[in-house]
C-alpha cells in the first residue's frame, strides 16, 4: 500500500471515528434499570384493641389471616414462622426513625429449610421510614412452606420504631426468645 492509499485510509478512519463520538454524545442516555423491590405508598393498619402492646420493644399477634407486628427501637428483628394462604403475601408498614439523614429499612423473605432457614431470592422490600403507610407483595411463594420476615434498618446507632402487617396467611407461629434474635 503506498505513503498515500495509508493517509487516505487514516483519514477515512479518523472521520468515521469522529462521527459515531458525536453520533454517541447526541443520543438521549438509557435510564438506568433497577430491579429493587420497593413498597409503593397507601395502605393502612388499624391495631388489634387486645392482645397487643404497641409500645413494647417488639410484639406479635395474630388475628385472622394477617400477622400484626410492631417494633420500637430496633435495628434488627424477625417474625415467627408463618404459612401462605396462597402463593402471595401483602406486607403494609410504618415507620419512623431517630436518623436525620437515612429513611430506609428493608423487609426480607426467609423460607424454613431443613436445620434453619434460607433467604428466597427476590425476596427484600424496601420501605421509607417518614411515618406514612407503604404496601408491597411477595409473589411466587410454595403452597404449605413456612416462611419468616426479617426486619432490618442499617442506620448504625439510629433505630426504627413502628409497625406491620403480613396479610395472606394460612397459619402463623408466635414469637418465641429465638424469632426476637436479630434479622439474618
Amino acid at each position: 500500500m503506498t505513503r498515500n492509499n495509508r493517509l487516505w485510509a487514516l483519514a477515512l478512519a479518523l472521520m468515521l471515528a469522529l462521527s459515531l463520538l458525536v453520533g454517541c454524545g447526541s443520543s438521549e442516555e438509557e435510564p438506568e434499570v433497577t430491579n429493587k423491590n420497593e413498597a409503593q405508598p397507601g395502605g393502612s393498619i388499624t391495631w388489634p384493641e387486645e392482645g397487643l402492646d404497641t409500645s413494647a420493644t417488639l410484639a406479635t399477634t395474630i388475628v385472622g389471616d394477617t400477622l400484626y407486628m410492631v417494633f420500637n427501637g430496633v435495628q434488627a428483628r424477625t417474625s415467627g414462622y408463618f404459612v401462605p394462604a396462597g402463593d402471595t403475601i401483602t406486607i403494609t408498614s410504618s415507620a419512623t426513625t431517630t436518623s436525620e439523614a437515612r429513611f430506609s429499612y428493608r423487609v426480607t423473605l426467609w423460607k424454613e429449610t431443613y436445620g434453619g432457614r434460607e433467604y428466597v431470592d427476590g425476596g427484600t422490600m424496601y420501605f421509607t421510614a417518614d411515618g406514612e403507610y407503604r404496601t408491597g407483595t411477595f409473589t411466587g411463594l410454595e403452597a404449605g412452606a413456612r416462611y419468616k420476615i426479617g426486619l432490618a434498618y442499617d442506620g448504625g446507632s439510629h433505630y426504627l420504631s413502628g409497625g406491620l402487617t403480613i396479610a395472606g396467611l394460612a397459619q402463623a407461629d408466635a414469637l418465641d426468645d429465638e424469632d426476637t434474635s436479630a434479622a439474618a
